[in-house]
């Protein structure tokens, strides 16, 4: 378990509807605790490890006391790429795993889960590794759960004509939405190891939906520099890249040097509270 980022300092006497937020992927885990009427930050971490099970979650919440305290809400994103968007007329309940197997070769030990988006029409089934699934829903009596592309999709906002491209970065992958003309078009996550493969991919994903590299809309977060070579290349290849950064507030207290644009995901899920 590696420690990529903590962020702390904030006082926690003064808030009175803590949010705690938990993404959980094959290989990393972060969380971020926010007060839920001022969207202030609280404390941050975010850790890579060679496998996340509920053995790794175990010893996460050990390492984080703080984490067994009481929360006004618990929300927790599962960033796992077996995921498929179906429309709400082509969807049959009861059929999920078979989908997902026919698509992914799915494991059976793999919880499946239906998730309604109901502003597009659409349910994301996706498939969570069985441990994980038990270990977090023994551990919050209340929680909500979301899939990494769910949340992604609650957090966007095209213009009726604009085309655009949220991709996220995280150590070894990044994932990818795709939206033009009020349709989601993609909803994908990629491995990658350099620039040119990251390019590959984006510049293939503007060919199989005839997009314009002068008119989509790039937005990055995630792991990302600006003075990376990842970012200059993007920058050569597309005219409009923009970062999108957290948006809650960091109060003088709370110690960070860190971009914003680098936990934009964890501050999507807390927007996910209500």
């Amino acid at each position: 378990m590696k420690q990529l980022f903590q962020i702390a300092g904030g006082e926690k006497s003064g808030t009175t509807q803590p949010v705690l937020s938990i993404r959980v992927g094959e290989k990393h885990c972060c969380f971020s605790i926010t007060d839920f009427i001022t969207k202030e930050l609280k404390s941050l971490a975010y850790y890579s490890t060679d496998i996340v099970n509920d053995n790794f979650l175990t010893d996460f919440f050990s390492v984080h006391p703080e984490l067994n305290e009481s929360f006004y809400q618990v929300l927790v994103c599962y960033d796992y790429s077996y995921s498929s968007l179906v429309s709400f007329d082509d969807y049959k309940h009861g059929e999920g795993g078979l989908l997902l197997n026919a698509l992914f070769g799915l494991n059976s030990t793999a919880t499946v889960i239906a998730e309604s988006i109901a502003g597009w029409q659409v349910y994301n089934v996706y498939a969570v590794p069985e441990d994980v699934h038990e270990w977090i829903n023994k551990k919050f009596i209340v929680l909500k759960y979301f899939n990494q592309y769910t949340v992604n999709i609650k957090n966007i906002k095209p213009a009726k004509e604009e085309v655009m491209m949220l991709i996220d970065f995280r150590k070894d992958d990044f994932t990818v939405l795709a939206a033009g003309n009020n349709k989601i078009l993609l909803t994908q996550t990629f491995l990658y190891l350099t620039p040119d493969d990251v390019l590959y991919y984006l510049l293939k994903i503007c060919q199989q939906f005839g997009l314009s590299q002068q008119e989509v809309h790039i937005s990055l977060s995630g792991l990302v520099d600006q003075q990376s070579a990842l970012y200059r290349e993007l920058y050569q290849y597309f005219l409009n890249v923009e970062f999108r950064n957290a948006e809650w507030i960091i109060p003088a207290s709370v110690n960070n040097e860190s971009p914003l644009h680098f936990f934009t995901s964890l501050n999507d899920l807390s927007k996910c509270a209500s």
